[in-house]
C-alpha cells in the first residue's frame, strides 16, 4: 500500500488544461491524417494510398494512425464523411428554402458544380474514389445517394440521384471537353424532366 501511495505521489498531477491540450493535439493529429489521406487519394487513388504514405504525409507515426483508426478503410470512410458533410453544408447554404422547387434544383446544382470546380480533388474523392476505397466507403457512398434520393421525394429519386452521380463521375474520372459547369443543363434536365410535382 505504501508503494502505491509513493508511486501516485511521484506521478505529476494532470490539470484540466493539460487534458484539453492533449485533446487538442489528438484532434490536430486526426485532422492532419484526414488531410493527408484526402491529398493522397486525390494524387494516387484509393487503391494505391497506403498507411505508410498517409503517416509520412501527415508527419505522424504509425502508432498515432492506429490511435485514431482501426485500419486504412476506416480512415477513408472518415475522409469521405468529412468531405461529404462540408460539401452538403456548402451547397445547402446557397439554396433558400423559400424558393420554388425548380429554383431550388437550379441553385443547388449551380452551387454543387461551383464547389466541384473549386475543389476537383475533393470531388474526385466523393464521386470516383468513394467506390474504390473498400466496402465500407462504398456503403457510405450509397447512403449519400439514398439521402439525395430522399430529398427528391419522388418515385424516381434513386434513378435521378444515380444519374447525377454518374454524370459527375464520368466527367471527373475521364475528363472531357470544357468545364464541369458545362454539365449544368444536362443535370437540370435529369432532375426536372420527369416533371414531379414538388411544393
Amino acid at each position: 500500500m505504501q508503494y502505491l501511495s509513493q508511486r501516485l505521489a511521484a506521478e505529476p498531477v494532470r490539470t484540466r488544461d493539460e487534458g484539453r491540450l492533449r485533446g487538442a493535439i489528438a484532434g490536430d493529429q486526426r485532422e492532419r491524417l484526414l488531410d493527408a489521406t484526402e491529398t493522397l487519394i486525390a494524387e494516387k487513388g484509393a487503391a494505391r494510398t497506403t498507411i505508410e504514405a498517409i503517416v509520412k504525409e501527415a508527419g505522424v507515426s504509425s502508432v498515432t494512425f492506429y490511435e485514431h483508426f482501426r485500419d486504412k478503410e476506416e480512415c477513408f470512410v472518415a475522409v469521405f464523411e468529412r468531405a461529404g458533410e462540408e460539401l452538403r453544408a456548402e451547397v445547402g447554404g446557397k439554396v433558400p428554402t423559400g424558393a420554388d422547387w425548380s429554383e431550388q434544383v437550379e441553385m443547388g446544382l449551380d452551387a454543387l458544380l461551383e464547389a466541384i470546380e473549386a475543389e476537383p480533388a475533393r470531388a474526385r474523392l466523393c464521386f470516383v474514389e468513394a467506390q474504390r476505397g473498400g466496402p465500407q466507403m462504398a456503403a457510405r457512398y450509397d447512403a449519400a445517394l439514398d439521402a439525395v434520393a430522399a430529398q427528391l421525394d419522388d418515385s424516381l429519386g434513386q434513378a435521378i440521384a444515380g444519374g447525377l452521380a454518374w454524370l459527375l463521375r464520368e466527367r471527373l474520372e475521364f475528363g472531357g471537353e470544357g468545364s464541369v459547369r458545362d454539365l449544368f443543363p444536362q443535370m437540370r434536365d435529369v432532375v426536372l424532366a420527369p416533371g414531379p410535382a414538388h411544393g
